[in-house]
C-alpha cells in the first residue's frame, strides 16, 4: 500500500492514539477504516439521490407527492 502524509488537529490525533492503545490495533488501519467508511458512506448517499431521481422521473409530480405524502404519514405513525 502507498504511504500518504496528511495533518491531524491535535486533539483528533490523541483520540485516535488512544483509541489505537485500547484496541491494539495500528493507527493506520483507524485511519483507514475511518476513511473507507465516509467514501461507503458518501457512495450510498449518491445512490440514494440517484434512486429517487429515477423514481421521480418515472411516476409523474403529482403521483410522487402523493407517495411521498402516503411515506411521511407512514413514517409518523412508527413512533
Amino acid at each position: 500500500m502507498p504511504a500518504v502524509s496528511f495533518y491531524l488537529k491535535n486533539e483528533v490525533l490523541d483520540a485516535v492514539r488512544a483509541r489505537a492503545s485500547s484496541t491494539n490495533t495500528p493507527v493506520s488501519r483507524i485511519i483507514s477504516r475511518a476513511v473507507e467508511e465516509f467514501l461507503r458512506t458518501d457512495e450510498m448517499n449518491g445512490a440514494r439521490k440517484r434512486v429517487l431521481t429515477n423514481i421521480g422521473k418515472a411516476l409523474g409530480r403529482s403521483d410522487w407527492e402523493v407517495l411521498h405524502q402516503e411515506r411521511t404519514a407512514a413514517d409518523v405513525d412508527r413512533d
